[in-house]
């Protein structure tokens, strides 16, 4: 998977989002943090599972990466706890372990899990999966922010309006009693008085108010605009006027306020002063700054992200949704994200996919999807459910990245793992693996797997005089013909040095073994691998399952022994184990062959 730009994520007040680690590995946390920082993020550890509530309620992280593994207490518990107290549940949780199986995933989020992180990290996934949980839960508060504040500010216009209307001799009643901050100007914009949620919200005394001027209390850059509104009030060309603007405390902080002004008129309508509302806007503002960096985090990231209705349509998805599906913006919406499928699960997948999504409001996990252009590839998707406050279904988010490229160098890693480089044939790892899964296979059918083992007789002669270059150049010729002596069934292994050996399943006789050890001599023997014709010499020995072992160890004994009697015989020939040789006689040891 390609690396994410580096990016640096800052809150409002130029601090990075703090992260707290839970871990009982000084290495692991080491790690962590180091990726967290370079990224810059804040991040805290803790050792002791047991301090983990007592501390979010003081440092209130942003996010918790939690071990699942712990001496003291599991991960699985301090979630537990973290969900079951009312302050402290809305903090995501990131499992961390080294296991990724699905009953740790299902235990992880009944206990209130968000996500899971597998070990060894890979640090754009980290990253990616921190910043969309900040993200989405930002998103969460936002909306219940957002609910809680359209109520106060239809609670705010309703008793604004009814001050507006109220008579002057109740001014003084409606004024102590509100709930809003109200002020009574006269035509030169002089207070007459002020509530005391006025006075507070300034931090001045009434009494020092009714000295003031409401230019006294406004920001520079908004005095001249706010001189025009009045003369407008006064001609009557405006019956009331709101903004947004920036007001001055005595302490001379300032923040950001929404400003209502109206004129208070007589019974001939003629002007005779002001009544000035004044709101706190600066946790709305802080609000939508969160909320703009929610949706840059949705259009820049590199994860895919696509957001549907409570019938599952597709009401939102980000650029990188383009990037990798293929599909524009407006070929997605209004459609069931099925349109994606691929071939490769089937219906009982998908439907245990939404059991699990419905009963623990998220899911995650691999799946195989398909591109505009008809490619299927690999993607890690991560669904959540968003709930009304009836618990009925509100919205899905969905989170994907193309995993193709990881999959891809996994795949590579694998194959030089268990590959030999020089001549592209299995190593002895995975010879190993094949034969044990030979044999299982043989006792479960009662068939037989012939072994032979193959050594050069005269590669060191070669390799002397020829130089290394030539002699890896005869191990790769000896490779090929070994490929196409044997059948495609058959598996053919470089076990070390001039050494190779290879698996012969389901034979249907002695003979058989026999036969094809003596073709590969007699192939080898063919091949011309110098200027001066020499030729390949090999010594073949031959064990069969289950007449000279049952396991891969005595097996492999067993045809070792048999090859250095061939050797012993005049080299270039084949010999099978048990006829006519004593497996533990001194003179077919290895004692005298350097491996």
């Amino acid at each position: 998977m390609p690396n994410p730009e580096k990016r640096t994520y800052l809150c409002d007040d130029n601090t990075s989002p703090y992260i707290l680690i839970v871990d009982d590995s000084r290495s692991d946390i080491c790690l962590l943090e180091s990726i967290l920082r370079s990224h810059g993020f804040t991040s805290q550890s803790l050792i002791n599972p047991t301090a983990v509530l007592e501390h979010c309620r003081t440092a209130s992280p942003e996010v918790i990466l939690l071990d699942i593994s712990m001496p003291e207490m599991n991960g699985f518990q301090v979630c537990t706890q973290l969900k079951n107290d009312p302050s402290l549940c809305n903090i995501p949780v990131l499992f961390l372990t080294s296991m990724s199986n699905v009953a740790d995933k299902i235990r992880g989020f009944q206990a209130g899990g968000s996500d899971f992180l597998v070990k060894p990290y890979e640090p754009s996934e980290l990253i990616a999966r921190v910043s969309t949980q900040i993200s989405l839960r930002r998103v969460q508060q936002e909306l219940a922010c957002r609910n809680q504040e359209l109520k106060e500010e239809i609670r705010f216009r309703k008793k604004a309006h009814a001050a507006l209307l109220d008579s002057e001799s109740r001014n003084e009643a409606v004024l102590n009693n509100a709930a809003v901050c109200i002020g009574l100007l006269s035509l030169d914009s002089t207070y007459e008085m002020v509530n005391g949620l006025y006075a507070e919200i300034f931090g001045y005394s009434q009494a020092e108010f009714q000295k003031m001027q409401l230019q006294d209390i406004l920001h520079p850059d908004c005095i001249h605009e706010t001189e025009i509104v009045i003369q407008r009030l006064c001609r009557g060309e405006l019956d009331q006027h709101y903004a947004d603007k920036k007001f001055v405390r005595k302490d001379g902080s300032i923040f950001p306020g929404g400003h209502w002004l109206s004129p208070r008129r007589t019974g001939s309508g003629t002007c005779n002063g002001f009544v000035c509302i004044i709101s706190d806007l600066t946790e709305q503002k802080k609000q939508e700054d969160e909320l703009r960096l929610a949706h840059t985090v949705f259009e820049t990231s590199s994860e895919g992200m696509l957001v549907t209705d409570a019938e599952n349509r597709i009401i939102m998805v980000n650029p990188a949704f383009t990037t990798i599906t293929g599909y524009q913006r407006e070929q997605a919406l209004g459609r069931n994200p099925s349109f994606l499928r691929s071939d490769r699960q089937g219906q009982q997948f998908y439907q245990q996919m939404w059991e699990t999504l419905l009963q623990e409001n998220c899911w995650q996990g691999e799946i195989w999807n398909r591109r505009k252009n008809g490619e299927e590839y690999p993607q890690w998707l991560s669904i959540s459910v968003i709930r009304n406050s009836d618990t009925s279904v509100s919205h899905y988010v969905a989170l994907f990245s193309d995993i193709s490229e990881r999959k891809q160098a996994e795949e590579i890693l694998r194959h030089q793992a268990m590959h030999d480089p020089l001549t592209r044939l299995p190593n002895r790892v995975m010879f190993d693996e094949r034969l044990r899964s030979s044999l299982l296979r043989a006792n479960r059918l009662n068939s037989r797997v012939a072994l032979l083992y193959l050594d050069l007789d005269n590669f060191k002669a070669i390799n002397d005089s020829l130089g290394h270059l030539a002699g890896d150049r005869v191990l790769q010729m000896v490779a090929d013909c070994l490929r196409n002596c044997l059948r495609l069934e058959d598996m053919v292994a470089r076990i070390g040095g001039d050494e190779f050996s290879a698996i012969l399943d389901d034979i249907e006789s002695v003979e058989q073994a026999v036969i094809t050890a003596e073709r590969i001599i007699r192939f080898l023997g063919s091949v011309d691998c110098s200027a001066q014709n020499e030729r390949i010499q090999t010594s073949v020995g031959i064990a069969l399952y289950p007449d000279h072992g049952t396991d891969p160890e005595s097996l492999l004994q067993h045809a070792d022994a048999a090859m250095y009697v061939a050797k012993r015989l005049g080299k270039g020939q084949s010999f099978l184990a048990g006829t006519g040789f004593d497996f533990n006689d001194s003179r077919y040891s290895k004692k005298s062959k350097k491996r």
